[in-house]
C-alpha cells in the first residue's frame, strides 16, 4: 500500500513536472508557472523569486554582493519573494534576505532569442514600490526581468573605506546585469538585446549605470520614467561627505559599536538587530541614504568615481553608444503616498502659503536664483505664472484644482526643466535620444485611490506600461475600457524602442538633439492641452524668463531702484508709482475713444447736409 502511495505522488509529480516551466542553470533546476493574459492566448512562463546573490546578512551585511553559490535540488519559483526591508516595521514580506529577481518569458516555438527589458523599480532610495507583474508587458514579446535591490541605510552606509564602501545598493544591481546576461539565455533572452528600465528611483540608479565605467556593453539602450532625483544629474554636487560621515559615527555611538577598528566597528553592527539599526536613525537624515562618488577606492573597486553631474559633461567619459528613452509626467510632484485629506483640510490659504514659502524658494535654489532680495518679486511673477489669484472657497473640488495647480507648478519646474536640462547633457553623448511628457491622466494612482485630475500623477506612466495586471493588484478591478487604450497606445511606445530602438516605427516622434529639442507629447490629441509648445512654453519660463528677470533685479542700478533689502518700502511706491503711470494712460486712451467715437457719429450727418444743399 505504501509502495502504491508513493507511486501515485512521483506520477503525480512528473505530472505537475511536465506541466511547470523549467529552466536548467548552472546553479541549479528552476521550475516557474504559466500565468495568463487577456490579450495572449498562449501562456507566458513566470519565475518568481531566483537569488541572483548571497543573502546579504550576517557576515555580509554592509558588504558588496556576492555571486550566489546555487541550490541542489530543483528551485519551484512559485511564489514573489519577500521585498527589501526599508523601515523598523517588522514583517514577513520584508527581509534583509531580499536579492531576488522575477522573469516573464513568452517562450517562441522555434527558440529564437527575445530582446530583455531589466526593470529597477523603488519609490526612492529609502522605500520600496510595489511589487510589479509583468505578465501582460512579456505577452509584447520580450522576456522581462525586475530586480530587488537593498535600500536605506542596509544600501547606503559607509565609512568611505575599501571595508565600508557604500552604494551596495548600486553594486546589487550590477550583480544582477551580471547575472542576467550569464544566466537569461536559458530563458529564450538575447543577452546581446538588453534594455534598462528605471523608474522614479531606478531612473536614477539607470543614470549611475550609464556613466560607470563597469558597465561598458552590458546594456544597449535605456528608459528613464520619472527620476525621482532629476537635479542630481545637473547641479554640481554640494553633498556634505564629512556631514554623511558625521551622521553615520552618530549612529554608530548610538549602538554602543565605536570601537578600535573598522574590523570590530562592523562586526558589532552586525550582531545589532535591524529594529535597532533603523531606531538609531533620524528621520531628517534621509539626504544621506544615496549614491556618493567612491573615489577613495583602488581604481578597479571604483563604481562611480565621479559625482553624477560631473561625470555627464567629464572628457574622461566617451561618447556613450546607447539608445535613450528619457520621459516625465505633468503631475510628477503628486506622489502616490500624497496626503490628500490633509491638503483638502488646510484650505486654501495654507496651500497659497506653502507654496510661497515653500515649494517656490525651493525651485529658486535649484535654479541657482535664491537671491532674498529678488524673492518677493520672483514668487509673484511664478503665482502669477501657474497659480493666478487667491481662491476664496473651501469646496473640496476647487481645492483640489488648487492642489493640482500648485504640483502642475512644482513638476514644470522640477520635472519639465530639469528634463530638458538633463536631456540637453544627454543629447551631446549618446547615441539616440528621445524625449516625451505624459499627460494622459489615471483613475487611479499607485495605492488604488481614485483620483480627479485632469494630468498625470507620479506612477501614472507604469500602471499604463503594465496595465490591467497592476491595476487589479492596486485597485481590485479589471481595468476600465479607457485604462486599456491608455496602456495600449504607451505600451506600444515602450516594446516599439525595446526591439527597435525608437519608440514610434512610423517616424512621427522625432528624435531630440541639440538645436531641435523635440519632445513628444503623450496625450489625448483632441484635448487642447496636448500642445508640445506649451511644454515649451514652460521650460523656456523656468529657463529663460525668470533667469533673465533675476539678472535685471540684480543688475546694479536696476535693482536698487525695484528692490532694496534694507528699504522694503521702495518696491511698494515702485509698484505705486507704477499703478499711477497706468492710470493716466488709461484715462488717455479713454479720451482718444471718446473723441474718435464723436467723430464717428458727426460724420454722416455733415455728407447729408453737404447733399440736401446741392
Amino acid at each position: 500500500m505504501q509502495i502504491f502511495i508513493i507511486w501515485c505522488l512521483m506520477l503525480l509529480f512528473n505530472s505537475v513536472m511536465g506541466q511547470d516551466p523549467v529552466a536548467n542553470l548552472p546553479q541549479g533546476r528552476v521550475v516557474g508557472i504559466q500565468v495568463f493574459t487577456e490579450k495572449s492566448p498562449k501562456p507566458i512562463e513566470a519565475f518568481y523569486g531566483i537569488p541572483y546573490a548571497s543573502p546579504p546578512i550576517g557576515r555580509l551585511r554592509f558588504s558588496p554582493p556576492e555571486r550566489h553559490t546555487g541550490w541542489r535540488r530543483t528551485l519551484f519559483a512559485h511564489r514573489m519573494p519577500p521585498r527589501c526591508r526599508d523601515s523598523i516595521d517588522e514583517s514577513e514580506n520584508y527581509k534583509e534576505d531580499c536579492l531576488y529577481l522575477n522573469i516573464w518569458t513568452p517562450r517562441r516555438v522555434d527558440g529564437k532569442l527575445l530582446p530583455v527589458l531589466i526593470i529597477l523599480y523603488s519609490d526612492s532610495w529609502t522605500q520600496n514600490g510595489k511589487t510589479l507583474p509583468c505578465q501582460e508587458l512579456a505577452a509584447e514579446g520580450i522576456v522581462v526581468v525586475t530586480v530587488a535591490y537593498r535600500l536605506h541605510v542596509l544600501a547606503f552606509f559607509t565609512l568611505k573605506s575599501v571595508k565600508a564602501r557604500g552604494n551596495l545598493g548600486l553594486l546589487d544591481q550590477y550583480m544582477a546585469l551580471l547575472w542576467i546576461r550569464e544566466n537569461i539565455v536559458a530563458f529564450d533572452g538575447d543577452p546581446n538585446a538588453i534594455t534598462l528600465l528605471g523608474h522614479s528611483a531606478g531612473a536614477d540608479s539607470v543614470l549611475y549605470h550609464i556613466v560607470s565605467p563597469r558597465t561598458a556593453g552590458m546594456f544597449q539602450r535605456v528608459i528613464m520614467m520619472s527620476p525621482n532625483n532629476i537635479w542630481k544629474a545637473i547641479e554640481k554636487d554640494d553633498q556634505n561627505y564629512y556631514s554623511t560621515e558625521k551622521k553615520f559615527q552618530t549612529m554608530i555611538k548610538s549602538l554602543n559599536c565605536l570601537r578600535d577598528s573598522e574590523n570590530e566597528i562592523l562586526q558589532c553592527l552586525r550582531s545589532q538587530s535591524l529594529s535597532n539599526i533603523f531606531r538609531s536613525i533620524s528621520n531628517n537624515w534621509t539626504n544621506i541614504f544615496e549614491p556618493i562618488a567612491d573615489n577613495f577606492l583602488p581604481d578597479k573597486e571604483q563604481y562611480s568615481p565621479l559625482p553624477l553631474s560631473s561625470a555627464l559633461v567629464s572628457s574622461k567619459l566617451p561618447n556613450i553608444q546607447l539608445d535613450v528613452l528619457l520621459g516625465t509626467t505633468d503631475l510628477d510632484a503628486i506622489h502616490y503616498d500624497y496626503n490628500y485629506d490633509e491638503a483638502i483640510k488646510r484650505g486654501p490659504d495654507s496651500l497659497y502659503e506653502h507654496a510661497s514659502v515653500a515649494v517656490i524658494p525651493d525651485i529658486l535654489r535649484l535654479l541657482s536664483i535664491d537671491r532674498p532680495e529678488t524673492l518677493p518679486l520672483l514668487t509673484q511673477a511664478i503665482r502669477w505664472e501657474f497659480l493666478g489669484p487667491k481662491i476664496r472657497t473651501s469646496r473640496d473640488e476647487h481645492i483640489m484644482k488648487l492642489i493640482e495647480e500648485i504640483a502642475r507648478m512644482e513638476t514644470s519646474a522640477k520635472w519639465g526643466a530639469g528634463c530638458a536640462l538633463l536631456a540637453a547633457k544627454l543629447a551631446r553623448r549618446v547615441s539616440q535620444l528621445y524625449v516625451y511628457r505624459y499627460s494622459l491622466p489615471s483613475d487611479i494612482d499607485l495605492n488604488g485611490r481614485s483620483l480627479n485630475f485632469t494630468g498625470a500623477t507620479h506612477g501614472a506612466d507604469i500602471l499604463s506600461l503594465l496595465g490591467n495586471s497592476l491595476i487589479l493588484q492596486v485597485a481590485r478591478r479589471p481595468a476600465s475600457q479607457n485604462e486599456k487604450r491608455l496602456s495600449i497606445l504607451f505600451r506600444k511606445y515602450i516594446t516599439n524602442f525595446v526591439k527597435f530602438g525608437s519608440p514610434d516605427n512610423q517616424n512621427e516622434w522625432s528624435r531630440y538633439m541639440v538645436g531641435d529639442a523635440y519632445i513628444h507629447e503623450i496625450c489625448k490629441k483632441e484635448d487642447s492641452s496636448c500642445n508640445r509648445y506649451k511644454t515649451s512654453k514652460e521650460i523656456a519660463f523656468w529657463l529663460q524668463y525668470l533667469p533673465r528677470l533675476f539678472s535685471t533685479l540684480t543688475s546694479g542700478e536696476q535693482a536698487e531702484k525695484v528692490v532694496n533689502a534694507n528699504d522694503g518700502q521702495r518696491l511698494h511706491g515702485g509698484v505705486i508709482a507704477m499703478c499711477g503711470v497706468s492710470l493716466t494712460l488709461l484715462l488717455l486712451l479713454c479720451f482718444c475713444v471718446i473723441i474718435l467715437h464723436r467723430l464717428r457719429t458727426r460724420r454722416p450727418i455733415d455728407i447729408d447736409e453737404h447733399e440736401a444743399k446741392i
